[in-house]
């Protein structure tokens, strides 16, 4: 069992975003959670995921989450607010945008349906690679 509490976490601070690392997937058999904090007309890049779904619970801000399934052409969008419960199927392109005047922040858990990803099998090797791409 795992017990942290969410102003503990390791920070990895991006260009656009802060990640706060809870839980890695090192530690579970494919799971991860952190706390993540947009600041406000900030957003995190319009990105897809292959290999997990995300569940989003919103705990303070308003945000305008922007995504396209698959089987879509058009993208659509959604507001959310502080009390919400977001979930993001596999492979569902999405981009989270802080809308309001104080920062959004969630807890994100990534749950991976068929296990870690061989390459990335903990949450810093999984950053490095976010960072190629970031800088």
């Amino acid at each position: 069992m795992i017990v942290k509490d969410i102003k503990n976490g390791k920070d990895y601070r991006w260009s656009t975003h802060i990640n706060s690392l809870l839980i890695d997937r090192k530690d579970t058999e494919g799971t991860e959670v952190f706390l993540t904090k947009v600041e406000p007309k900030k957003s995190v890049p319009q990105h897809t995921h292959n290999d997990n779904e995300q569940l989003y619970y919103v705990i303070e801000g308003e945000g305008l989450i922007n995504y396209r399934s698959p089987s879509e052409s058009v993208g659509k969008k959604v507001k959310i607010k502080a009390g919400q419960i977001v979930f993001i199927p596999l492979k569902t392109e999405h981009q989270i945008i802080c809308v309001g005047e104080k920062p959004l922040i969630y807890l994100t858990i990534d749950v991976f349906p068929k296990g870690k990803p061989p390459g990335e099998p903990t949450w810093d090797a999984h950053a490095k690679n976010l960072a190629i791409n970031d800088a």
